[in-house]
């Protein structure tokens, strides 16, 4: 994944603006196979995720540069939603780190995806790496078969 993930950050725009930040979060870390995220669902899930109310209105101008100075509290609750720290926000990150947080929200994605919970997240993490690759095989091989078509004959 890392060498996929170095050749697509050097075709990326670079991320100027907080608003090309953001756009570029919720571009990628969306589940697969799932449209982009609407303003409504994006304050939604920063709910979820974090406990703190963020109209959908907020979001919208975060996403078109019209909030390009939102309060510290709306900026950690979008790095923890996403996955990243909120220095991601001010920093011009270099390549490699612009690598390493593209990685970051892909795996958030992921996650997402299956429907893993933190928690359940925490208690692979907790396992020996004997029982992780076992899991990630176990992952593989179910993702593999959900993506197959079902050749099933009729009834």
């Amino acid at each position: 994944m890392s060498e996929q993930t170095t050749e697509d950050t050097a075709t990326e725009p670079a991320l100027r603006t907080l608003a090309d930040k953001v756009n570029w979060l919720i571009d990628r870390a969306r589940p697969a196979g799932r449209g982009a995220y609407t303003n409504a669902e994006l304050a939604a899930l920063i709910e979820r995720t974090t406990g703190e109310k963020v109209s959908y209105t907020t979001v919208w101008k975060l996403r078109n540069g019209q909030a390009a100075n939102p309060q510290m509290k709306l900026i950690a609750a979008l790095a923890r939603t996403f996955g990243v720290p909120p220095g991601f926000f001010f920093d011009d990150s270099g390549e490699h780190q612009a690598g390493l947080l593209h990685e970051q929200v892909e795996l958030l994605a992921l996650v997402r995806h299956a429907r893993v919970s933190s928690i359940q997240l925490r208690m692979i993490l907790e396992l020996s790496p004997e029982a992780r690759e076992a899991v990630i095989d176990l992952i593989v091989a179910l993702t593999a078969r959900d993506e197959a078509p079902c050749h099933r004959p009729a009834p």
